[in-house]
């Protein structure tokens, strides 16, 4: 009997690694269109509502997951740029003004239930994101600086003058996926070490196993976006397959549910969020 339970979990774990990545997804549809442009979605930790910003990062509105129920509960400026659900029923945020011709973020949690917005952080020229994200070491210094990242961690020092951005942390927190401008999309592990080049992309989500994510492949004629797919690739191999090889859609900012069974993404079209469904 032992010798049979040890086989069944093996088989588990097998099949496991071999449903990390979907086996087949739906053909974008759309979820949530608005009278202003909409970009960022972003889920909740319980995958049942999704916030979304306007152009410019200006405002935070929120819908159910099938798209409904779309309500705005910031209008700040800047308030969706890297905002985070801190649970199912607030979302920090770090709007901006300027003030003597300087730019001051301050910190704010919105709560989309009962539209209270209540100050976390005074308006700062320094803010630190990090401390909002819950950022700590490598990924803290990718987040509040950088234009200096490079410089800063060892195993970037090659690429040293060029900026990082939309780092993201793996679930599991043991992986950091992130880009580095002009020279592509990257994965280390989060002390900085084991860095892999996984070639041209940009604004990874990870899958919920750690070792997939999805990204996008954006191509511009210099003035504005041409055309864009989305890519699912498993750090470990590289190797990358297309899920939307046929669709008219350009997508710019991605972003997986939870549960890994919904993508979501911002169209650059037409300025309306869909979504894919995800099978494994």
């Amino acid at each position: 009997m032992k010798r049979k339970l040890i086989i069944a979990a093996a088989v588990m774990l097998s099949c496991g690694s071999l449903l990390a990545q979907p086996t087949s997804w739906s053909e974008p549809q759309l979820l949530i269109k608005a009278e202003q442009g909409l970009m960022a979605p972003t889920w909740s930790p319980d995958g049942s509502q999704i916030a979304v910003t306007g152009d410019n990062f200006v405002g935070i509105w929120v819908a159910q997951a099938d798209g409904s129920g779309l309500h705005q509960v910031s209008e700040a400026t800047g308030a969706g740029y890297q905002m985070r659900w801190e649970s199912n029923q607030e979302i920090l945020s770090t709007p901006y003004s300027i003030e003597n011709q300087k730019r001051m973020t301050r910190v704010e949690r919105v709560n989309i239930a009962t539209g209270k917005i209540q100050e976390v952080a005074p308006a700062n020229r320094n803010l630190k994101r990090s401390a909002i994200l819950g950022a700590t070491d490598v990924l803290q210094i990718m987040v509040d600086e950088p234009q200096s990242a490079t410089s800063k961690i060892a195993a970037l020092s090659d690429y040293a003058g060029n900026w990082v951005i939309n780092p993201a942390l793996s679930p599991d927190g043991t992986k950091i996926a992130f880009q580095i401008v002009t020279k592509g999309l990257f994965v280390c592990n989060a002390d900085g070490t084991g860095l892999k080049s996984l070639g041209k992309g940009s604004h990874a989500t990870w899958l919920p196993d750690s070792h997939n994510l999805m990204m996008t492949l954006i191509a511009d004629d210099g003035h504005r976006f041409i055309g864009s797919d989305i890519y699912c690739v498993n750090i470990d191999s590289g190797n990358a397959f297309n899920i939307t090889p046929n669709s008219e859609t350009i997508p710019v900012t991605i972003a997986l549910s939870p549960d890994g069974t919904k993508l979501a993404f911002d169209n650059d079209t037409d300025g309306a969020i869909y979504i894919i469904n995800l099978n494994y």
